[in-house]
């Protein structure tokens, strides 16, 4: 099979071309690790096998463009900010991606960022009328098995690591020498944009590497930005989600399919905005469709 092809049967439910199929069954789930917010994290699951039914999942992050589209159309009020790239050396030096008080020109396919909980909600909603189909957020299981498929990989694409002259670097939170880092010396390969400090890094438009892509053809599930889940951090914490994917200004350890986060632990998941952090669209499946 061509490498990032969907995994779908013939027999499969119809979903949208921008939809991956993910089949029922089982999956290797885990072993969970989590290297932040360790007060509230609770105890990590251990290596598992998991059953999902069938779903159907975005193969890209929600982009600016995209985004745009439905602040027009609904008349959402939003609290967050757009982002662009700074280049030259106020990027270096200064900041490398910026808020701005306008839409960025030549930003459509980056994926838009500092979107809370409830704003991806409210997308979820809005695009559930326009496909006259039930639209969510995943799962953290759901949305593990979509990147790792059904061979318990490390990344989307196996087992190399995304950029391996930074496995020194410190898993959380990435500092300083990270920044010195990033400024002399270029990625030797990078499959995941992650590992960034936050005033030189930034994002890439959404598939701009064709190696991160999950087996079932879902893209970017390995850094760029953290992804909403509606999983909760803690069940003892209602307020409190999972993030997964890690994000261009973590550390590259985040990266691995198999860690988990949150945002936040102060300020709720329905607040919540950050300069890493978007979100992709899960489908539900009527019980015909997954058959």
């Amino acid at each position: 099979m061509t490498p990032g092809a969907a995994l779908r049967p013939a027999t499969a439910a119809p979903c949208p071309p921008s939809f991956a199929y993910i089949p029922a069954g089982p999956f290797v789930y885990g072993p969970e690790a989590c290297y932040e917010r360790l007060e509230q994290c609770p105890r990590l699951r251990v290596r598992q096998i998991i059953e999902l039914p069938a779903f159907a999942l975005a193969r890209r992050p929600v982009t600016n463009g995209e985004w745009r589209e439905f602040l027009e159309a609904t008349g959402y009020v939003w609290r967050g900010r757009w982002y662009q790239v700074v280049r030259g050396w106020r990027g270096l030096i200064v900041r490398a991606y910026a808020p701005t008080p306008r839409y960025p020109d030549g930003h459509d396919h980056f994926p838009v960022v500092e979107v809370s909980q409830a704003d991806a909600l409210a997308y979820c909603a809005w695009l559930s009328g326009q496909l006259q189909r039930a639209c969510t957020l995943p799962t953290e299981e759901q949305w593990e098995k979509a990147a790792r498929g059904g061979d318990a990989r490390t990344y989307p694409w196996g087992e190399t690591a995304p950029r391996p002259e930074i496995q020194w670097q410190r898993r959380f939170p990435v500092g300083p020498e990270t920044y010195l880092f990033s400024l002399l010396i270029r990625p030797q390969r990078e499959w995941a944009r992650a590992g960034w400090y936050w005033r030189n890094g930034h994002p890439w438009p959404v598939g701009a590497r064709p190696e991160n892509v999950s087996p079932y053809g879902c893209v970017d599930m390995s850094g760029n930005i953290w992804e909403w889940t509606r999983s909760r951090y803690n069940p003892a914490l209602p307020d409190f989600h999972v993030v997964k994917g890690g994000s261009w200004g973590y550390s590259i350890h985040h990266t691995r399919l198999y860690v988990r986060s949150a945002c936040s632990v102060t300020t709720p998941s329905r607040d919540y905005r950050a300069q890493g952090t978007g979100f992709r669209v899960a489908l539900k499946l009527a019980a015909d469709e997954a058959d």
